[in-house]
């Protein structure tokens, strides 16, 4: 209960108002990204980088913690969706304990033991790709990750260097800092100026590191998140 008023606490701040250490590794199209998670129930907001032989969350994360749990949000009602739990032994349980997890979807990920590693193994995402209708417009809430393996700013569509995020006038970005356990200063988005920022003068916005997550407020529309990623 402690957790679920925590992370309700945490959504609402957002809409009221993740700094993680990840390597990629690639070979052709095939990899693997290692993750730091915090441990002692602290929280991070986690993103699947790679295609799995299936996007379910059995195949995503086959093994973690004993006791850890995954939070994910349905931007559709606004709200949190049941809680998936880790046991040793059994696996994910839940009312839905093996969902999809596709690449571009942030989840929170809570770790009751020591701090460790996640390793996300699958396909690099090439080619034309889109995170779909993610976003959501009317000023609600959008958990978000970058839908390829590429640490950089968030930017905007057709910058090259960064993320290529379709921001919008008056989006504003949340990121959740896991070594403090509290959200940093907010990014807000304006129509010719780019990302404002209290303290980072980048007008490409928040760098976002590989396999984390964070949220968006949109007051437009809905939109989808496009990008034409390759290997190099």
């Amino acid at each position: 209960m402690r957790t679920k008023t925590l992370l309700l606490t945490a959504a609402l701040s957002a809409a009221g108002l993740a700094s993680s250490m990840a390597q990629v590794y690639s070979v052709n199209a095939v990899g693997y990204v290692n993750v730091s998670v915090p441990g002692n129930n602290q929280l991070i907001i986690l993103a699947n980088p790679l295609l799995g032989t299936n996007q379910s969350l059995s195949t995503i994360i086959p093994t973690a913690p004993d006791g850890a749990t995954i939070f994910r949000f349905d931007a559709g009602v606004q709200n949190y969706r049941d809680a998936i739990g880790y046991i040793d032994g059994l696996g994910w349980l839940g009312t839905d304990p093996d969902p999809q997890l596709p690449p571009g979807e942030g989840f929170w990920f809570q770790n009751p033991g020591a701090a460790t590693t996640l390793t996300f193994v699958g396909e690099v995402p090439q080619g034309a790709a889109s995170n779909g209708t993610q976003i959501a417009g009317g000023n609600n809430l959008s958990l978000l990750g970058s839908k390829v393996p590429q640490t950089a700013r968030l930017g905007s569509t057709g910058t090259a260097g960064t993320l290529e995020f379709p921001a919008a006038d008056g989006d504003t970005i949340f990121q959740w800092d896991p070594a403090i356990q509290n959200y940093k200063d907010t990014y807000g988005y304006i129509d010719g100026l780019g990302w404002l920022h209290a303290t980072d003068t980048d007008p490409n916005g928040p760098l976002v590191p590989v396999g984390t997550g964070f949220w968006v407020q949109r007051s437009g529309a809905a939109s989808a998140w496009n990008r034409n990623f390759s290997v190099n």
